[in-house]
């Protein structure tokens, strides 16, 4: 992964595509994007240069800055733990249609809580280890499993911490995990839990 603050550092870096599509495709998301808007599926010179006047057209919007991600096929099923405080909630968003590459709930992805269930249970552990090594207790883990190889496990793909709720049940059953995550919090400083309420 590689960080970039503008467009033009980017190019200029980087003059040839040809020499950027020898390594495979990758993929460019833009920073402060959210739920699959502004990331763009590098395959080739014309999906390069659209995404690069998307990331312009950002800018000037006053939201600079993107990463640079090797492309990691995976079927479009990608694994989210939301960590909050002490517990895990994983599933998958899985792709709609075969041959979807980007996957986000926004844009009409299942969420599906019982597929590769090996696989749910390393997101819990990865996202466990990462809240306790990190301190993170309310963020959502984004895991991407590669589709080829002998060994499957998870490779981080990015922490959100603004993320959407439809995967935990929507909006109300999200404010009661995190309700429930914020009395065990208080119960382990020794405070009374019953100080806060759920209205």
């Amino acid at each position: 992964t590689s960080s970039w603050e503008t467009v033009d550092a980017y190019v200029q870096a980087n003059p040839e595509i040809e020499a950027l599509m020898q390594h495979g495709p990758f993929v460019m998301k833009a920073n402060l994007s959210h739920e699959g808007e502004g990331v763009f599926l590098v395959k080739d010179a014309p999906s390069f240069h659209a995404a690069l006047h998307r990331l312009t057209l950002k800018e000037r919007a006053d939201a600079k800055g993107f990463v640079v991600q090797e492309f990691i096929p995976c079927g479009g099923n990608v694994l989210r733990s939301v960590i909050m405080g002490k517990n895990v909630i994983s599933y998958w968003k899985r792709p709609v249609h075969y041959g979807q590459e980007i996957t986000t709930i926004s844009k009409g992805a299942l969420v599906d809580k019982i597929w590769q269930p090996a696989l749910l249970k390393m997101g819990d552990d990865c996202a466990q280890v990462l809240s306790k090594k990190t301190g993170i207790n309310l963020a959502a883990v984004d895991f991407l499993v590669p589709s080829a190889g002998k060994e499957t496990f998870p490779l981080f793909l990015e922490i959100n911490y603004y993320f959407g709720r439809k995967g935990l049940g929507g909006m109300e059953n999200y404010y009661r995990l995190l309700f429930r995550s914020i009395q065990e919090w208080l119960m382990d400083l020794h405070l009374n839990p019953d100080a806060v309420r759920l209205v």
